[in-house]
């Protein structure tokens, strides 16, 4: 990589991140000590922010994780440095949840805490055009829908990914032009989880179909994100029209005429304003709730996750399970 590159590239995301800081903000990075995060750091400390390094030390690789914590503390030397140390392992089996599942929920909470306490204006990864096309495909695969395969925001609430425009590969390349060092996590390679099966074994093959996939599937997230985005704009419309004063209760008979995908949009949004998020809603689960609402029969109710819908009299009755 050339001086140009490594400006280019440079400039990317900084232009980025100046659309969302100005200076003496203050923000929490998460930075784990690979390769991605130091690069944000890299790119952070060119910046006048006030920045709060958060490292998690999962206990998950026994030395490893400790030489991990070591290196961010080092490497934090001019900034704030917070860190957690949880038994991910532990937890993730008392819970009966997966380790992924498990370490980003901690993670997040974390993220969250640290951000109230230092007042900042937003929580800052290292999610890379590569984590992106990850995601979609990882969302594909268990029929997520149109939210799901949009991938990830630049922005979300007040999670910020600069780097979403950026690939591994690039960003290995520039680290190493610029000689900087940084951690190699040995359990990224272990194919019994998911995303890092998509990542070697998956991924090289869709690559010699385009070897701009990561670049690609950017430009169609981002198109795919535009339509979603429209479907939510139409369906809280409808929900504000639709939804009586006094409860959950919404108009089936307007309902039926809407076009499929404003349906689905239509349900998924008062999931989310019900509930708070779309964890574990998938499109399967949206075609049997629509098909519930447009069958000519009384009485009927289908639960999604924590949320029934109950058919009576062309009405739409939603509740919380308690």
């Amino acid at each position: 990589m050339n001086i140009q590159e490594i400006k280019k590239i440079e400039k990317n995301v900084i232009e980025t991140l100046k659309m969302f800081v100005q200076e003496n903000d203050t923000i929490i990075a998460g930075i784990s000590g690979g390769a991605d995060s130091v690069f944000l750091l890299h790119i952070l400390e060119k910046l006048n922010l006030n920045t709060i390094v958060a490292h998690i030390n999962h206990k998950s690789r026994g030395a490893d994780s400790k030489k991990d914590y070591t290196f961010v503390k080092n490497l934090s030397k001019n900034h704030i440095f917070e860190s957690l140390e949880e038994d991910v392992k532990k937890i993730a089996q008392k819970n009966k949840k997966g380790f992924e599942e498990t370490a980003r929920k901690i993670r997040y909470i974390f993220f969250n805490k640290l951000q109230k306490k230092h007042k900042a204006k937003y929580i800052i990864t290292a999610h890379n055009a590569n984590d992106n096309t990850e995601t979609i495909i990882l969302n594909l695969a268990r029929g997520a829908g149109l939210k799901g395969i949009s991938g990830m925001e630049i922005l979300n609430e007040n999670l910020l990914r600069p780097l979403l425009n950026i690939t591994k590969e690039e960003i290995l390349e520039f680290l190493k032009a610029k000689k900087i060092k940084h951690r190699e996590d040995k359990s990224n390679k272990d194919l019994k989880y998911n995303r890092n099966f998509v990542r070697h074994k998956i991924i090289p093959e869709l690559k010699k179909l385009n070897p701009n996939l990561h670049k690609t599937i950017a430009k169609n997230s981002k198109n795919i994100r535009e339509v979603e985005s429209h479907l939510k704009e139409e369906a809280l419309k409808w929900i504000k029209k639709n939804k009586s004063k006094t409860s959950e209760t919404y108009d089936a008979k307007s309902f039926k005429t809407l076009k499929k995908a404003l349906q689905k949009a239509v349900i998924i949004n008062i999931y989310e304003n019900t509930i708070g998020n779309t964890n574990n809603v998938e499109n399967i689960h949206l075609e049997e709730v629509i098909h519930l609402i447009e069958q000519n029969v009384g009485n009927k109710k289908k639960k999604l996750n924590k949320l029934t819908f109950f058919i009576k009299a062309n009405k739409i009755k939603v509740s919380v399970e308690k």
